[in-house]
């Protein structure tokens, strides 16, 4: 029992003595792998790390002095590689500009920003640097050689584009991406190449002197403009209907009418009433001159007078167009009008109107597309100045048993069973005064200014009229000082030439 004690007491001794040697061992491996460890990083304090390369020359494993007489070597030897735009590259390779290296100490301060205690870091990973040494260099040389590299030659420079918005003739609009171009600023580049000689650096990046775009297609401005000419764009198809067709505003159209400043995208009023102007021309009759076919089948143009008919609210149209640009609205919607006919089909006229012919003295009353009364007439006496104007009127009204004109102002007073008023005091009536009613008794024997009828068919025409229908009146031209009285001795002569010359 006692021996098996003491044998007991002897192994746990062992093992202690086993286990501090071991605890020795391990501390010192490690107080040598530590001072081995720091022996390499004082060496670094003052070595490159392996595989630096300081302005082309491999210097890892050098002190400064090794390093520094190794980029001297290389100078001796000096190239300079020129990376230019668009991937292209030229290298400077000439003897006699002498680089010579005359100050070195910024290797001193790159040696020094390295930290030798990441030693172990520094065996493995490429550490390149460029590092700006103080060079002396032949300039007359250098000067030379400037003049002769290609990448310099303004002739084989494209200018850089800026990103702009294109827009084609259908009305579409897209950000065309910028071009960088390849054109150095060759003040910019010349520095940098004489930097770099001077500083016996190995390469130089002249796309830093490139001459960039101002306007990239990511430019904020730029793309508001396309947000904004699409906004507008939505519009396109806006529709107008006037009188008997519709107007639509396509994509081309309404790209003829955006504006863009190079800031923002606007709506031109100016064109927006071009438009309207095409549309008054197509559409307009009052008071305009447009084509007529005569009962006796024959086309004429009515004289640009009168008061009947449709005259395009061109005003209000183009702000209610631009407005609804602005809202992206694309809907149909009616034309506005300043005076609007009763009838849209025959410019207006519908197929039912007073026709007055002034050469033939007739008068024809047209009644759902129909005849009803046809008959001779007498109009306004020219040579007294009461010519019936020609032109396109509306009928004001319908009156039974008036007398027209007073006489203290007019010299007459005529009392007439009908009276139908279309242009201020001219109208059409009956004269029961009258035996006789057209040929040419109008030249020396015509009315005061309105349309004198048989009394035996104007209670026809007065029935089958309504107030707002059109009379048109229309005859050859003729000078119109010739029916002023006050400007000229009356001719009945005239007249006669002008209507019936030719007869």
């Amino acid at each position: 029992m006692k021996s098996s004690k003491k044998r007991q007491l002897k192994i746990t001794t062992a093992q202690r003595t086993a286990a501090v040697k071991k605890q020795r061992a391990i501390i010192g491996g490690a107080c040598a792998f530590i001072l081995l460890y720091l022996c390499i990083a004082a060496f670094f304090a003052g070595h490159f790390f392996p595989k630096t390369t300081v302005n082309g020359t491999a210097v890892g494993g050098m002190s400064r002095n090794a390093a520094a007489k190794a980029l001297q070597e290389a100078a001796d030897h000096y190239t300079l590689t020129m990376e230019g735009p668009e991937g292209k590259t030229e290298v400077l390779d000439d003897p006699e500009l002498n680089v010579v290296i005359m100050d070195s100490s910024a290797l001193k301060t790159l040696l020094f920003s390295q930290n030798a205690l990441l030693w172990p870091a520094g065996l493995f990973g490429m550490k390149t640097y460029d590092c700006g040494l103080t060079a002396s260099y032949n300039e007359i040389a250098l000067a030379s050689d400037l003049a002769g590299i290609g990448l310099l030659n303004t002739d084989s420079m494209r200018e850089p584009q800026d990103a702009w918005l294109e827009k084609d003739e259908n009305g579409n609009a897209r950000i065309v991406p910028e071009d960088e171009g390849n054109t150095l600023d060759v003040g910019k580049a010349k520095a940098q190449i004489r930097a770099a000689v001077a500083g016996a650096l190995t390469h130089v990046d002249l796309t830093e002197s490139q001459v960039m775009p101002s306007v990239r297609a990511g430019d904020e401005t730029l793309v508001n403009r396309l947000n904004q000419w699409n906004q507008y764009m939505k519009a396109a198809g806006l529709t107008y209907r006037i009188i008997t067709r519709e107007e639509v505003i396509d994509r081309k159209t309404l790209a003829s009418f955006l504006i863009d400043d190079g800031e923002s995208i606007s709506i031109s009023r100016d064109e927006v009433i071009g438009l309207m102007a095409v549309w008054r021309e197509r559409y307009n009759t009052y008071n305009t001159s447009f084509r007529f076919v005569t009962f006796r089948k024959k086309e004429i143009s009515i004289a640009p007078y009168g008061d009947y008919g449709y005259e395009l609210n061109d005003e209000d149209m183009a702000e209610d167009i631009i407005k609804k640009i602005e809202n992206g609205d694309h809907g149909t919607y009616d034309a506005l009008w300043y005076h609007e006919a009763p009838y849209k089909e025959n410019n207006g006229l519908g197929d039912s109107y007073v026709e007055i012919s002034i050469d033939e003295q007739r008068l024809w009353v047209w009644k759902d597309g129909q005849v009803v009364v046809d008959t001779d007439v007498v109009t306004g006496w020219p040579v007294h100045g009461s010519t019936t104007y020609h032109g396109c009127y509306a009928i004001k009204s319908k009156n039974r048993n008036v007398t027209l004109g007073e006489q203290d102002v007019q010299g007459y007073a005529n009392p007439v069973d009908y009276w139908i008023p279309f242009n201020g005091g001219e109208g059409m009536h009956d004269a029961p005064w009258r035996e006789y009613f057209g040929g040419k008794i109008w030249i020396e024997n015509g009315s005061h200014g309105c349309v004198n009828v048989p009394a035996e068919v104007m209670g026809d025409v007065f029935n089958n009229v309504e107030v707002g229908e059109a009379v048109v009146i229309y005859g050859k031209d003729y000078n119109e000082e010739v029916n002023d009285i006050n400007n000229k001795e009356p001719t009945y002569d005239y007249y006669y030439d002008v209507y019936y010359g030719e007869e």
